[in-house]
């Protein structure tokens, strides 16, 4: 819908947070039958209640996986099929990496998890307080535009339950989770939440590499700042700082991709190969079967 300038979208989830194996019955669906979201059958094809089909179709787009064509259907992104060819079932943290990193750019399609991820520094707030600097950062986004309160409320509530709830602790069999409560990226204490610094062991420089593939496209360099900071900076996206984005660079130095200078203040980072997230993605799965 419109609001002033910018186009956004609130509750495409129908309250339901992305469970497991939802997207690997999507990609799947989608790569077999593009029309299975188009009439009445999509249910019994899914296996899922009316608006869960909603739901998965909602994540399917919101994370770039499937681009829809009309009556004609939905057929896969690039990106999508890669995943369902590599990685289908969505066991390698690279993928839900990916997939992360596509939502909180995707203003148009998941406004709330680009607001959160880029606009919204918490520290042991509550759900209310959360609630009140999104409504704020959406105001100012939208320009005062009209939108629903209880559909961003709804969907603070899908977001903090699928990146915080705590994954296996009392059933690891439990579908209804979220694969994305691994990337640990919130911390729930007690209804008090905190956006948090991923483990190093859990993001790779593959994933870095990836940004850094969107970030030089059509550009021979770029500056350490320009890379990391604002909105769908790696500081930003992945929750990291400056130290540890440096590690990621000097690694990916290292590995023959770029060429980092630091001499006379430049904190430059230069191309060596030809990067796109398309190549990226192929060599990271090719080299870590």
């Amino acid at each position: 819908m419109e609001n002033g300038k910018v186009k956004i979208r609130l509750q495409g989830h129908e309250k339901f947070p992305l469970r497991e194996g939802w997207l690997n019955k999507g990609l799947t669906e989608v790569a077999n039958n593009p029309t299975v979201f188009v009439g009445k059958e999509g249910a019994d094809i899914l296996g899922l209640g009316n608006n869960m089909v909603k739901s998965l179709r909602y994540w399917l787009k919101a994370f770039g996986l499937i681009v829809e064509n009309g009556a004609q259907g939905a057929n896969l992104t690039r990106c999508g099929e890669l995943i369902l060819q590599y990685d289908a079932y969505f066991e390698d943290l690279f993928s839900l990496w990916i997939l992360h990193s596509n939502i909180v750019k995707n203003a148009e399609e998941a406004t709330t998890w680009f607001l959160f991820f880029n606009k919204c520094d918490i520290e042991e707030l509550d759900k209310e307080q959360i609630i009140h600097i999104l409504k704020r950062e959406l105001d100012k986004y939208t320009n005062n535009g009209k939108y629903s309160e209880k559909s961003m409320m709804n969907d603070v509530d899908v977001l903090l339950n699928m990146y915080g709830k705590t994954r296996g602790i009392i059933d690891p069999e439990d579908k209804s989770s979220s694969p994305f409560s691994i990337l640990d990226l919130i911390k729930n204490s007690d209804g008090l939440y905190s956006r948090i610094t991923p483990d190093r062991r859990m993001l790779n420089e593959w994933n870095i590499l990836y940004e850094l593939a969107i970030k030089m496209q059509g550009k021979e360099f770029i500056s350490i700042d320009e890379l990391s900071e604002g909105i769908a900076g790696i500081a930003t996206i992945y929750q990291i700082n400056s130290v540890q984005i440096n590690e990621y660079l000097d690694k990916l130095d290292a590995m023959g991709f770029i060429q980092v200078n630091r001499t006379a203040g430049l904190d430059m980072v230069y191309k060596v190969r030809e990067l796109s997230q398309e190549s990226v993605m192929i060599q990271y799965y090719e080299t870590h079967r």
